[in-house]
């Protein structure tokens, strides 16, 4: 039989995609524009798209579906670590995403359940405006369990152990039998391993990094380990690859760790770090894990922003707020919180920065429109290389900048690229010029091409590709439509999309010359791109 997603569960996954990104390391592909265009209707002109992705999608057999092509590069870890991270094709994006939908709640049931308070990473609570997780669980939750259980015993010891590229190096046997212990959708589970497999080249390990769909798997994957530790006794609490094991004596200390490292190692050939992994005393996990100043603000803050944002009336923290339009009583309780200030503090602060803090001040300042911060945040974007994106983000947010502001901002962050330290990865530099790729307002339009001649990788030419359109440097496109049939597809739909910049109707007429050999998405981008062209 046929294993097809309802156009529920493919609602729900775009949905999901469309509030919380398709990662939580890329920008957005701009591909989920013509896909939502196109999601319940069909084009009124164009080269005649054919399908209507949601009825689409639904009809297809996951059974024979090819996985399509991911891109991957390296991405920031923290200060001086790295990850492979992928970004699926957005067609691809959707469907594992509505497949582990699909999974769920049969996933979240064979772990160890949340009231026990022990596993704080990733609880499946799907909602209807697209979130996948529970929110209640998290770091922090994670962090309060440990001090809560180390001041239960303050003359124990603790067990700290971290798994060494968690993600990368999950084995594939040991999931599949994790998702068809825990499901009776065999054939669900058929369908990922098949895509995995693909995705991996037939590697077998490893998950894609970034989708939060892959968390759930993680989670599934790891369970016994959980269940393991709770079968010999141990008292342990756990967020993603990181354990704490709580004992009586330094020898059964030693004993758990062994145990876990060898429960780890025999299950799924996943090893410890060793600088990550050790054993103190409860006193001494306490003295330095205990509630800092910067959590306790960071926590204070929190609770402030959601308390103006329940009087607001406001349930997300991803939506805009008019600060104009509060009344002075919020607009008070919002000038208290001293954003731009925590941000100082935090940058001229010896040693790294609390990323969490600064995280939250860079989103509540954008999400504020408040532009206090543009130059603190620009002069300082070395000093907030753990954040950059967020940064990034929080620049390119802010609603109230004039044309000549968003001139000035343009140059400085493509300055980043030729001339700072962040300008050494592709992930930066895609972003970096993700910004020049919906608004023309940013100009600079004269630096795309040497960018683009300078740097080879995809990650790079594609954003530079969208960013030519936007600046609609139609000449350009002319002198390389013949290139089309060597760009490899990431860059293809970039072309095909920015090409629309194209004078009168020659975009027209060059996409039907193309129709023939196009695939249903690059049909849907055509088409959309024809009633939104760049130009």
């Amino acid at each position: 039989m046929p294993i097809n997603l309802a156009t529920t569960t493919l609602d729900w996954a775009l949905k999901h995609i469309e509030l919380l990104g398709d990662t939580d390391i890329f920008s957005m592909p701009f591909e989920f524009q013509a896909i939502r265009y196109f999601w319940t209707r069909r084009p009124p002109g164009g080269i005649k798209q054919r399908v209507v992705f949601q009825d689409w999608l639904s009809s297809q057999d996951l059974l024979s579906w090819t996985p399509r092509t991911p891109r991957r590069c390296l991405s920031p870890k923290h200060q001086f670590g790295f990850r492979a991270s992928t970004q699926l094709d957005p067609l691809d994006s959707l469907l594992y995403t509505g497949l582990i939908y699909e999974l769920g709640y049969d996933l979240e049931a064979v772990r160890v359940s949340a009231a026990k308070n022990i596993v704080h990473s990733y609880r499946f609570a799907p909602d209807a405006h697209g979130r996948m997780f529970d929110a209640s669980f998290g770091f922090d939750s994670f962090r309060r369990r440990s001090i809560e259980l180390a001041e239960a015993n303050k003359e124990g010891w603790i067990v700290t152990a971290d798994i060494a590229d968690f993600y990368p190096r999950i084995y594939s046997h040991p999931l599949e039998n994790a998702l068809h212990d825990a499901t009776t959708k065999t054939d669900h589970v058929n369908v990922l391993k098949t895509m995995l497999s693909k995705l991996n080249h037939s590697v077998s390990y490893g998950i894609p990094v970034g989708p939060a769909a892959s968390r759930l798997l993680a989670e599934v994957a790891i369970a016994d380990v959980d269940a393991a530790l709770m079968s010999e006794g141990f008292a342990h609490t756990r967020f993603v690859d990181d354990f704490r094991i709580f004992c009586n004596t330094e020898r059964d200390a030693y004993s758990a760790l062994a145990f876990l490292a060898n429960a780890l190692f025999e299950h799924h050939g996943l090893t410890l770090q060793q600088h990550k992994t050790f054993i103190e005393t409860a006193k001494s996990f306490l003295a330095t894990n205990a509630e800092s100043e910067a959590d306790k603000e960071r926590l204070s803050l929190t609770e402030k922003f959601q308390n103006i944002l329940d009087k607001m009336g406001i349930s997300s923290w991803y939506e805009d707020i008019d600060y104009d339009d509060l009344d002075p009583e919020l607009q008070k309780a919002i000038d208290a919180l001293n954003l731009k200030e925590i941000l100082e503090e935090q940058i001229a602060a010896v040693g790294t920065i609390d990323v969490a803090v600064v995280r939250f001040a860079l989103r509540r300042l954008a999400q504020l429109d408040d532009d206090s911060a543009t130059e603190l945040v620009l002069s300082n974007m070395m000093r907030l290389y753990p954040v950059f994106t967020d940064a990034l983000i929080y620049l390119t947010a802010i609603r109230s900048l004039d044309a000549e502001d968003k001139h000035a901002i343009g140059r400085k962050l493509l300055d980043l690229i030729e001339g700072d330290v962040v300008g050494h990865l592709e992930y930066h530099r895609a972003w970096i010029l993700s910004t020049f790729t919906n608004d023309a307002d940013w100009n600079n339009a004269d630096r795309f091409v040497p960018i683009y001649n300078k740097y080879a990788d995809p990650f790079t030419r594609r954003e530079t590709i969208l960013s030519l359109g936007r600046a609609k440097k139609a000449e350009w496109f002319k002198t390389r439509k013949r290139d089309f049939g060597i760009f490899e597809v990431w860059q293809r739909r970039a072309f095909l999309a920015a090409a629309s910049a194209l004078p009168g109707d020659e975009p027209k007429h060059w996409y039907r010359s193309l129709a023939p050999q196009l695939d249903e998405l690059e049909k849907a981008i055509v088409d959309w791109a024809l009633q939104n062209p760049f130009a």
